[in-house]
């Protein structure tokens, strides 16, 4: 397995599996929040977008597909994280 995030050593000790299950679920928890907020945040930008882009030109189409599948992918990321949360399984995208 490959290291993503070294954990600083305490008292010059490497840290027990218990304590990084520890640190990895805290991190797990924290990401809650600042998920939602992307959510929210590519909807409000999906729903100004929509009032903003007068036309069918090419450049307004690429924009509404940006942020109608950004809104997305953040939306199906935060059902994924619920699901990892409950323990159930998460989608294949």
């Amino acid at each position: 397995m490959t290291t993503i995030v070294q954990f600083p050593l305490q008292e010059g000790r490497a840290l027990t599996d218990a304590e990084i299950d520890k640190l990895h679920s805290e991190a797990f928890r924290d990401l809650e929040g600042r998920i939602s907020d992307c959510v929210w945040m590519s909807v409000i930008a999906l729903e100004m977008v929509e009032r903003a882009l007068q036309g069918r030109e090419d450049k307004h189409e690429k924009a509404m597909f940006a942020v109608f599948e950004s809104a997305k992918k953040l939306k199906q990321l935060k059902a994924d994280y619920q699901a990892a949360w409950h323990g159930e399984e998460m989608s294949d995208l």
